[in-house]
């Protein structure tokens, strides 16, 4: 009987988390050089320098294992909440997080996701549903406790403009294919975003 991808074998046999973490990154690595089509099981075996069973025993599939590795990569870097005290900083925090500014290999994968929907589909349908879910849900917090602060217009299209960010950034990977940075997103924010929640004089 196959072992769970997540538990010890029946026998009673230990995790190796360390060549867990291994195969997981591995599987980012490739992925960020490759896309998800150069995401093989014997790819990921010779980057670790282990044998397929080994994976085999811990995934049952090359899906399974892709889910498994990019499901860890984010959640290992979306964690931490983000409560400045003020929206503009709250704004450039969370999505400096969310994109994986400081990981390069990780936002590649973000960019190899965008690009190439057809070959990330098990993922997409399987993981992004839920995951963009809880995106949005941080985003619509950031705002509302701005909203509470009163930082933020009576008749500003908050709904509206919490879409702003993430459609700017999804235009630079999918068309441009660039990369995402700390002063990109501080523009975006300090140019697009903020003017248009300001309250006016007298408001």
């Amino acid at each position: 009987m196959s072992s769970s991808p997540t538990k010890p074998s029946p026998l009673g046999r230990t995790r190796d988390a360390h060549l867990d973490g291994a195969i997981r990154q591995a599987v980012i690595e490739i992925f960020a050089e490759s896309g998800a089509a150069g995401v093989t099981m014997d790819a990921v075996a010779q980057r670790v320098g282990a044998g397929k069973a080994s994976l085999y025993r811990r995934w049952n599939s090359k899906d399974e294992l892709l889910i498994d590795a990019l499901t860890a990569a984010n959640d290992a870097r979306n964690h931490q909440e983000i409560d400045t005290g003020n929206l503009r900083d709250d704004l450039i925090g969370l999505f400096s997080q969310l994109y994986s500014v400081d990981d390069p290999v990780l936002q590649a994968v973000h960019q190899e996701i965008m690009r190439d929907l057809r070959s990330s589909l098990s993922y997409m349908e399987k993981v992004a549903p839920e995951r963009l879910l809880k995106r949005r849900q941080r985003i619509h917090a950031v705002f509302a406790r701005a909203q509470h602060r009163g930082e933020i217009a009576s008749n500003a299209d908050v709904d509206l403009i919490q879409d702003l960010l993430p459609a700017m950034i999804l235009h630079r990977y999918s068309t441009k294919g660039l990369m995402i940075t700390d002063a990109l997103i501080t523009r975006y924010v300090d140019t697009l975003v903020m003017p248009l929640l300001r309250p006016t004089h007298g408001q």
